[in-house]
C-alpha cells in the first residue's frame, strides 16, 4: 500500500464507499518525496516512527514521532521522512465532517462549558505533544485493529470520541480553533495569504496553485490581476528583497540561498546577479566598503 494511496483515498478500491471513520496502519521502508496530497477526509495522524512535513496553503509544518496532528480534509502537500535504519510507521484515523458534526452535537453541553465565545483564530491542523494517555491510546487502537470484530466499527467509533474528549478537556482552546474547510476556490484575500505565507517556502507554481484549489493557469491569472506582475517575477524580486537584507546583516550567502527558498547556492546567485549585476559576496563586499568610508568620512 503506497502512502498517497492511503491519504487520497484511504487504500480502498473505487468499488469500495469510503467510510465516515476509518482506522489505518501504515508502514514504508522508503524516503519519500514533496506529494501533492487531496485528503478526502479529516485525519488524525499518530505517527509512530519518522517525521512528516505537511504544508496548506496558509500554513505549514513538522510533525515527530513524539507529536501527533488533526489536519483538515483539502489540498496539501507532504513529506514523509524515515528515521535511519528504521521503517515509517504510523496509525491514521480518517473521519468525515458528519462524524465531527455528530460529536459536537452528542457533547455540546458539556463542550459549551469550556468556552461560549468563538475562537479568533482559525487552524487547518493542530499538532500536539505526545503524552502517556496518546501512548496508549495508540496501543490500544493498534489492539482494535489485530483483533476481528462485529464491533469494531462501533469500538473505533467510541476510541474517536475517547480521543477527542480527551483533548478538549487538554486542549479547548487549540480544539476550539480546528477549521474545517470546505473545497471552494479561495478568496482573493485567501489568494494573497497564501502567497505571501510561502514567498521563501521553495514551492513551486503547481504546488501553490494546488494548495490554492486552483489550475495553474487559474492561479496565473489571478495573481496577475492582484499583483499586476507575473508570480515567477514577483516571486523573485520578494527573494532578492529578503535576500539584500539578510546580507546587511552580514548573513553569509551560503546561508542566505537556504533562508530565501533556493535549493542550491548557484541559482541563488545567478538569480542574484540577474537583478543586481554582482554576486551576493560582491553586493555584501560592497556595502561593507561603503559604510566603512562612510565612517572614516
Amino acid at each position: 500500500m503506497s502512502d498517497n494511496s492511503s491519504l487520497s483515498g484511504q487504500s480502498q478500491t473505487d468499488q469500495t464507499p469510503i467510510r465516515d471513520l476509518a482506522l489505518f496502519h501504515y508502514i514504508s521502508d522508503k524516503q519519500a518525496r514533496r506529494n501533492q496530497i487531496f485528503l478526502q477526509q479529516n485525519l488524525i495522524t499518530l505517527l509512530e516512527q519518522g517525521e512528516k512535513v505537511v504544508h496548506y496553503a496558509n500554513n505549514a509544518t513538522i510533525i515527530t514521532d513524539s507529536q501527533f496532528a488533526i489536519l483538515s480534509s483539502g489540498n496539501c502537500l507532504m513529506t514523509e521522512k524515515r528515521p535511519v535504519d528504521k521503517s515509517y510507521r504510523s496509525t491514521m484515523l480518517f473521519f468525515d465532517n458528519t462524524v465531527l458534526t455528530k460529536f459536537f452535537l452528542k457533547y455540546a453541553s458539556s463542550i459549551e462549558k469550556i468556552s461560549s465565545k468563538p475562537s479568533q483564530s482559525q487552524e487547518p491542523f493542530l499538532v500536539f505533544e505526545k503524552d502517556e494517555f496518546i501512548r496508549n491510546y495508540i496501543a490500544s487502537l493498534r489492539l482494535i485493529q489485530s483483533q476481528t470484530s462485529s464491533f469494531s466499527d462501533k469500538k473505533i467509533e467510541l476510541k474517536f470520541e475517547e480521543l477527542m474528549l480527551h483533548l478538549f478537556e487538554k486542549y479547548p482552546e487549540e480544539m476550539l480553533s480546528f477549521h474545517i474547510r470546505s473545497q471552494e476556490e479561495y478568496s482573493d484575500l485567501e489568494l494573497r495569504k497564501a502567497v505571501e505565507q510561502n514567498i521563501t517556502s521553495n514551492l513551486t507554481l503547481e504546488e501553490l496553485a494546488f494548495l490554492c484549489h486552483t489550475s495553474v493557469s487559474t492561479f496565473k491569472r489571478r495573481f496577475v490581476k492582484l499583483y499586476n506582475i507575473t508570480p515567477r517575477q514577483y516571486f523573485l524580486q520578494r527573494k532578492m528583497e529578503i535576500a539584500t537584507s539578510l546580507l546587511l546583516q552580514n548573513e553569509h550567502p551560503g546561508e542566505v540561498f537556504y533562508k530565501v527558498g533556493f535549493e542550491n547556492h548557484s541559482s541563488f546567485s545567478q538569480s542574484f546577479k540577474q537583478v543586481y549585476g554582482i554576486s551576493p559576496k560582491q553586493f555584501q563586499q560592497q556595502k561593507m566598503t561603503f559604510s566603512q568610508q562612510t565612517l572614516i568620512d
